[in-house]
């Protein structure tokens, strides 16, 4: 439920479909990305180069976005 601003309550729909269909390694891996965003050692803009460079024409696996946040993540530890 959602509280509008007037008071009313507003039943709203969550898909939780996501929460079984990542990683507990690739979850780590964004939030440990997710950190450095919040504490400036990286900019959200990789994620906009990364897709400008390599435009995935599908789905990437679990698999493909650990390797990808990988990536993004190492050269930060």
């Amino acid at each position: 439920m959602v509280c509008a601003r007037d008071g009313r309550r507003v039943e709203t729909p969550v898909f939780a479909g996501a929460a079984t269909a990542y990683t507990r390694r690739e979850v780590d891996l964004s939030l440990g990305l997710l950190s450095h965003f919040v504490r400036g050692g990286a900019a959200p803009d990789l994620l906009t180069r990364w897709w400008d460079e390599n435009q995935p024409s599908d789905v990437l696996h679990s698999r493909e976005r650990e390797r990808v946040l990988e990536s993004w993540t190492a050269p930060l530890m």
